[in-house]
């Protein structure tokens, strides 16, 4: 890389030259070296420059480390010691700096050798204090565990704030030490009993770490799982410290996971584990600048991974590909042991929601599987999806309804106010529910027409299912003439009900003369069968009231009016004896009364 650089650096000089006059070789080469030359110079001037000033920050971090330990005020100790926690930071961060002008120096041949004498010094002795201090925190954390074990509250509270602040110290210091064994390593020093050192200290603090993830996860899963914790204010404020302090593990593990697959370590336990206790997205994703943020990392580590990943793209493509096909077929295999779960279940649900587990099931097992084949691409998942919750958050509002009929759907599936095969009225529409989904449900009407609703059409409204219960009563009325016998039609038609198979016994049929008509006497006729007999009950008593009636000579009145007519007397006598005569007839001869078929007709 080095002379890759150099080289870019003598190609405008060279072309400069062969434009001046192609003649010149010589002069070109001794321009190349005055040019070499120079650049020596400048790195020796760096490396002295950055070395003297790295001996006298050293001191001064010495110096306040001494006035920190001096120090009786705890409050103004704390603040002083981030202040040296900060210093010693951007001073590390200067020795690397220190360790890369070293090997650029002795790559173009620089007199660098004290540079390179104090970077190994430095390099060492910080590793020497990052062992200690780990070794000091690892007791501190024994013993603050015993506290929370067996102290009281108050002691129980603290050691946990301290633990709490232990954990991110102890993987900022791992960090630390593993980039001072990689430039160590650069240096050409022994860093083998370092790195022993902190493939042991990796893999006793991930394990802790597991253990403490797990625990944290119970406690929210317990608190969660509490009768009225959603509406305790301090139950709460509990769930969110705790979901806090689950974060922070996740975090602290995935740096042991990175750092413990850069030693060749076993990972896949730790990184379910991971898994298992978190991996939601954090609501700061709505936050614009933290948004943008990921999305330029994950951009530009996605830039840096199609640099250097090129050769091996094609195998890492492949692999992409198989694992999708086995998650694939776990999804098929998911389906299927959750549709056998189900079944054989004793729980009270729906078959809408049985399909919406069942589909929700292979898709989530897919959705891992497309996570997990992104990971073998070397590509940061956390970014991603960071960008895919703010394409969500905008598509979010784009598509309103749809969202209004995704919860509507959910609500559905919650509270079963209906299932596939019922027959319900919702929406302005009836008929039989076909399927579901969570934007819209497929309502077949009778005449066999296909109906589309969507569900926040029937959520919003007024839902009745006819065919939820498995018992319905038969509503039907009767009308008899005021002439016919009343005892006799009841008799009939109790005889009729009580006949018919497949009228329920219990609740036992209602049968009451209810209302005086203006052409009928008429009874109420309520029978129970099971809903599935509904009309079959309906019609078959109808048509049986009609012959039954016939046989017993009941008559079945349709609407009708009696008119009369009189005529007034004549002025003679003749005419005055037809009138009576007339009158005399109106009163006993039937067809004097002209019955007149109708519901409204007039005279």
């Amino acid at each position: 890389m080095h002379s890759a650089t150099h080289s870019g650096r003598l190609r405008p000089v060279t072309t400069f030259a062969l434009i001046l006059t192609l003649a010149s070789l010589a002069s070109v080469a001794a321009f190349g070296q005055e040019g070499e030359a120079a650049e020596e110079r400048t790195t020796e001037q760096k490396v002295q420059e950055l070395s003297a000033d790295l001996r006298t920050r050293g001191a001064d971090l010495d110096e306040l480390k001494k006035t920190i330990a001096k120090h009786d005020d705890s409050a103004t100790a704390a603040m002083m010691d981030k202040e040296l926690s900060d210093r010693r930071a951007r001073y590390r961060r200067d020795v690397s700096k220190l360790v890369t002008l070293v090997l650029k120096g002795e790559d173009a041949g620089a007199a660098v050798a004290d540079g390179r004498a104090l970077a190994a010094d430095l390099l060492e002795k910080d590793a020497r204090s990052m062992r200690e201090k780990l070794q000091a925190l690892a007791a501190e954390t024994l013993q603050l565990i015993d506290v929370t074990a067996s102290g009281s509250d108050e002691e129980v509270a603290e050691a946990r704030k301290a633990l709490a602040s232990a954990i991110p110290r102890s993987s900022r210091l791992i960090e630390y030490l593993d980039v001072n064994i990689d430039e160590r390593k650069q240096l050409g020093l022994d860093v083998e009993a370092d790195t022993v050192f902190i493939i042991k200290r990796l893999g006793i603090r991930a394990d802790f770490v597991a253990g403490l993830l797990q625990n944290s996860k119970e406690e929210i899963d317990e608190i969660v799982t509490r009768p009225g914790s959603d509406q305790d204010v301090e139950a709460q404020k509990e769930l969110a410290a705790l979901k806090g302090k689950r974060d922070a593990l996740a975090k602290s593990q995935r740096s042991n996971v990175r750092l413990m697959d850069e030693y060749g370590l076993e990972t896949a336990e730790l990184k379910q584990g991971i898994i298992t206790a978190t991996g939601k997205l954090s609501q700061d994703i709505l936050n614009k600048d933290v948004a943008s943020g990921l999305v330029e990392q994950w951009i530009a580590n996605s830039t840096d991974w199609f640099r250097s990943n090129a050769a091996s793209l094609i195998f890492q493509i492949l692999t992409f590909l198989l694992i999708l096909v086995a998650f694939s077929f776990l999804a098929r295999v998911g389906r299927g042991a959750v549709r056998r779960g189900l079944a054989r279940s004793t729980l009270s649900i729906s078959s809408l929601a049985r399909e919406f587990f069942i589909k929700m099931t292979g898709r989530l097992i897919m959705l891992l599987g497309l996570i997990i084949a992104i990971a073998q691409l070397g590509i940061e998942v956390g970014p991603l999806l960071a960008g895919l919750g703010i394409a969500g958050f905008v598509i979010g509002f784009a598509l309103q309804d749809t969202l209004s009929n995704f919860a509507s759907g959910l609500m559905i599936l919650v509270y079963k106010p209906f299932d596939v095969g019922d027959v319900i009225e919702a929406g302005g529409v009836m008929g039989k529910v076909d399927q579901m989904n969570l934007v819209s449900t497929m309502v077949l009407t009778f005449d066999n027409q296909m109906l589309i609703v969507p569900n926040k059409q029937i959520w919003g409204g007024v839902i009745r299912n006819v065919t939820h219960q498995d018992e319905r009563r038969v509503d039907m009325t009767f009308g008899i003439g005021y002439s016919d016998d009343i005892p006799k039609a009841e008799k009939v038609l109790a005889e009729i009900v009580n006949g018919h198979e497949k009228v329920l016994k219990d609740p036992e049929p209602v049968i009451r003369l209810h209302e005086l008509g203006d052409s009928s006497v008429n009874f109420i006729v309520r029978p129970w069968s099971k809903t599935a007999e509904y009309w079959d009950v309906y019609w078959d008593i109808t048509r049986e009231v009609k012959c039954r009636f016939d046989e017993e000579g009941i008559s079945i009145p349709f609407p009708q009016r009696d008119v009369h007519i009189y005529r007034e007397e004549a002025a003679d006598t003749g005419d005055a004896g037809a009138s009576g005569s007339e009158m005399q007839r109106s009163k006993t001869d039937p067809s004097a009364q002209t019955v007149t078929p109708g519901k409204d007709d007039d005279a």
